[in-house]
């Protein structure tokens, strides 16, 4: 999935071991039958009136509101195009002002009573998203200094994909929107090299000069093809220069960032405190770090070992380049039915998913899903496969496209019962905020998670390929987890981390150097392996609680009938749900 939405929005969850949600910053107030009220009513005084209700309604509509006027990329994402031709304002006052937005909401939020307030429990799920919404960004514009320190901050500004991709409304319509969207990004770009204080961290710089450069290309290509014919008269010369001049600011910032990378340093480092604050933000974690890191380092032990037994014995089939798509296509319609014979999980759409080659400047990524989010009224699925650059040697674009195993596990984890499956739960989620809420462990964890359970259910059974392309997907993901800490807490170097990829989880040499950078400026990536960590212990929770009973579609219903929360808020929630208690 493009996950680019999730670098500066989402908050996320707990960890397996620490499924509780955390306490209560107040203290509960006494029930009704204390001490307190007997004595009242022994000496004849009046009994105290129950708590009023508290309108929570007010102040979450608000900060919902506030949340997406200051990102309205995230709202054109979730189908709101009232936002569309808007761009976040990027002047040093407009990011300061957001920062005291925000601070004030999290403040509002935190003194929001939960206890005798009469809060249903979609209001306290909605309080707590919101609440980690807020503090994750704040953690990303003022612990991280994002705006200073990261030029990915800015990429949305150049981002006018939506507008093709997305068939809502006219083109014609759409057309004139990106131009607004094109005017409104040329008027805060001048803000972009203010705002970033050099020297940068070098491989920062260096993702973002070649981010840059694709959004440069993407101008003069794709969107001056589809774009310029939609437009007549003025609208069409004004797309023309606007549109040519916005391509030049990404090229200019793309050469700047080249240069600044020469003499960059290494402060993407977030430090021990760091890192410990954005577990707490993100995922609601508090345990300690060495804890943290040993529950990676046992399951990439498992999964090393599983791996290489399997190894030994297995070959893969590598994917025909020509049979990409018509394979995808099987693949796609084969895990539909499994589900569906199988009893695997609730498909809650019936939306056909279009299988297509990925837009050239999305390319970066093998596969993703490009879909309508949950407020929008025309819907569309794509599940985009890249073919490899024509230009490379054979042996390199055959290792890129994988083996027949690894698209099967991409299919699972983008389409079937992944990101698309949960995404279009989410959408039937009871509050707009539960709808809106995106969690990184949840999102991300629930497709890795798919991964795992699909294979284990007999999904490809007939080929054990299938299980060792599971294993070394899986390990990707330890070691993106094992990065994250090794580069943020104990200050390794991303060559350091690039070895661990290759030796200890068996990845090729150019994956490992482009996952151990993706570090730098992602430290959030062991959502995957957090994530599916965690929903393999809840389930083993609701399994041994209701024995015979437990039925893997309800589990899997229950799990991701809340939107897209931190597993931690709707632990307990989901056991009651299915009838069983939590342990």
């Amino acid at each position: 999935m493009n996950a680019s939405v999730f670098v500066l929005s989402v908050a996320v969850s707990t960890a397996a071991g620490c499924s509780a949600a955390p306490p209560s910053p107040r203290s509960a107030p006494e029930p009704v039958g204390t001490r307190a009220e007997a004595k009242a009513s022994a000496s004849g005084e009046t009994k105290p009136p129950p708590p009023s209700p508290y309108d929570f309604a007010p102040l979450r509509d608000r900060v919902l509101a506030e949340v997406l006027d200051d990102e309205p990329s995230v709202a054109r994402q979730l189908g709101l195009h009232e936002y569309d031709g808007r761009v976040a304002p990027l002047s040093p006052a407009a990011i300061e002002a957001e920062v005291s937005r925000l601070r004030e909401a999290s403040a509002e939020l935190a003194k929001v009573p939960i206890e005798g307030a009469g809060l249903s429990e979609d209001d306290v799920l909605d309080l707590a998203d919101l609440a980690h919404w807020v503090d994750t960004r704040l953690f990303w514009l003022v612990e991280r200094d994002a705006p200073h320190r990261l030029p990915q901050a800015y990429e949305d500004a150049f981002d006018v994909s939506i507008y093709i991709d997305r068939d809502y409304a006219p083109l014609e319509e759409r057309a004139r929107r990106l131009l607004a969207h094109e005017e409104a990004a040329l008027a805060e770009a001048v803000h972009v090299r203010e705002n970033l204080r050099p020297p940068l961290s070098k491989p920062v710089a260096e993702v973002g000069a070649r981010n840059f450069a694709g959004f440069a290309t993407y101008l003069r290509g794709d969107v001056e093809k589809t774009i310029a014919p939609a437009l007549g008269g003025a609208n069409r010369d004004r797309f023309e220069k606007v549109n040519a001049s916005l391509a030049r600011e990404a090229q200019a910032l793309s050469e700047w960032l080249k240069r600044e990378a020469v003499r960059g340093d290494q402060s993407h480092v977030l430090g021990r405190d760091r890192f410990a604050r954005l577990l707490e933000v993100q995922e609601a974690l508090t345990m300690p770090l060495d804890a943290f890191e040993r529950m990676n380092e046992e399951d990439l032990a498992q999964n090393r070992r599983a791996y290489e037994a399997l190894a030994a014995t297995v070959t893969a089939t590598p994917v025909r380049e020509a049979d990409l798509f018509t394979t995808a296509r099987r693949m796609l319609d084969d895990a539909r039915q499994f589900l569906v014979d199988h009893a695997i999980v609730t498909i809650p759409s019936a939306d056909p998913v279009t299988v297509r080659e990925t837009p050239p400047y999305e390319r970066w990524n093998s596969a993703s899903i490009e879909m309508s989010g949950p407020f929008e009224t025309a819907r569309s699925a794509y599940y985009q496969l890249t073919i490899p650059d024509r230009s490379w040697p054979a042996a390199e674009r055959a290792a890129y496209l994988g083996s027949v195993g690894d698209l099967l596990g991409t299919t699972i984890h983008e389409v079937f019962p992944g990101h698309f499956v949960q995404l279009r739960w989410a959408e039937r989620a009871p509050t707009r905020v539960e709808k809106a809420f995106g969690n990184y462990a949840f999102i991300e964890g629930w497709a890795h998670y798919s991964e795992q359970m699909m294979i284990d259910e007999g999904f490809g059974q007939t080929d054990p390929a299938n299980r060792l392309a599971m294993l070394h997907g899986a390990l990707l993901r330890n070691c993106r987890f094992a990065a994250s800490i090794a580069i943020h807490v104990r200050g390794e170097t991303v060559d350091q981390a690039e070895k661990r990829f290759v030796d200890d989880c068996h990845q090729r040499r150019s994956t490992a150097h482009e996952q151990a950078v993706r570090a730098t400026f992602d430290p959030g990536y062991f959502a995957y392996t957090l994530g599916k960590l965690q929903i393999l212990k809840l389930r083993a929770e609701a399994k041994a609680a209701l024995g015979d009973r437990f039925s893997l579609e309800k589990f899997h219903d229950a799990l991701l009938s809340h939107g897209s929360p931190p597993l931690a808020l709707i632990h307990d929630r989901v056991l009651r749900e299915l009838g069983a208690s939590p342990l």
